[in-house]
């Protein structure tokens, strides 16, 4: 009787360990992406929502995406640190609001290069390795991209010819937009993307320079009257992953982001 008690138990501690890792495994390893740019903005809905999705599916439910929106865990300025720092595992961020830092891919700025957010991401990404690649030791570089070319959008005035710009306080947040600004003869006002319509609202700026998606994503038409379209500038921005994070996941896992990064992201990013 001892004998078979012995056995039973035996027998049960075995089961018991041969279900623990079964269950560990079951449980999906959670990567948040932290973003500064709210639920309804075209990135979230068009970009990010879509891409979690496909990196939980093609991992077969063992990767989770959790999106962090409306600068939750950080402001935009922050969010290259939120990510190196293993405050969030995923975000992106704009060399423009690092002034100084990725100086060598803000070349991508510079006025008139682009016609679409498409072409110029493309362009960009396939510089990324000769480059850029050195700005971005010890990060994990998902993709780049650009967005569509921005235009002038004002609160009351028209803008017509370039005189019509001379003393309008115009919200640039980049130090090229600062210098495109100034020199056609506006006076150039930092402040952030999400910040805008309050700004427009109440007089602290009398337009922005934006693409269009951001008029719609930002409700800033609610604010606006007037619209110059001159394809002036886009800004180059990158997805990143905390290095570490990266590191610490399964090869067969690693290759289910990069399959979903590199010149594949910065195409499906730009085309959004």
């Amino acid at each position: 009787m001892t004998y078979r008690w012995s056995v039973a138990v035996l027998m049960l501690a075995l089961a018991c360990l041969s279900f623990t890792p079964v269950a560990a495994q079951d449980k999906p390893i959670e990567l948040k992406f932290s973003s500064w740019v709210g639920i309804a903005h075209g990135h979230h809905t068009g970009v990010m929502v879509p891409w979690a999705k496909m990196i939980e599916e093609k991992s077969g439910g063992r990767l989770k995406v959790t999106i962090y929106p409306g600068s939750t865990l950080g402001k935009a300025a922050d969010h290259v640190d939120l990510i190196t720092g293993g405050i969030a595992d995923m975000g992106f961020a704009s060399p423009g609001m690092t002034p100084g830092r990725f100086p060598l891919i803000s070349v991508a700025e510079l006025p008139l290069l682009f016609k679409s957010g498409k072409g110029g991401s493309m362009a960009v990404w396939s510089l990324y390795d000769k480059y850029f690649k050195s700005e971005f030791a010890g990060m994990k570089v998902l993709w780049i991209w650009v967005h569509p070319p921005g235009h002038f959008h004002m609160a009351k005035k028209q803008v017509k010819v370039m005189e019509d710009l001379n003393g309008q306080k115009i919200r640039a947040a980049t130090p090229m937009l600062t210098t495109m600004v100034k020199t056609l003869g506006a006076v150039p006002v930092s402040i952030a993307a999400p910040d805008t319509y309050t700004a427009l609202e109440r007089g602290t700026v009398d337009g922005t320079i934006f693409p269009w998606e951001a008029i719609w994503s930002f409700k800033l038409a609610e604010v606006l009257k007037h619209h110059t379209a001159v394809s002036l500038y886009a800004s180059p921005l990158f997805t990143l992953m905390n290095q570490k994070k990266y590191d610490s996941l399964p090869p067969d896992l690693r290759k289910v982001i990069d399959d979903l990064s590199g010149a594949w992201g910065a195409e499906f990013n730009g085309a959004v």
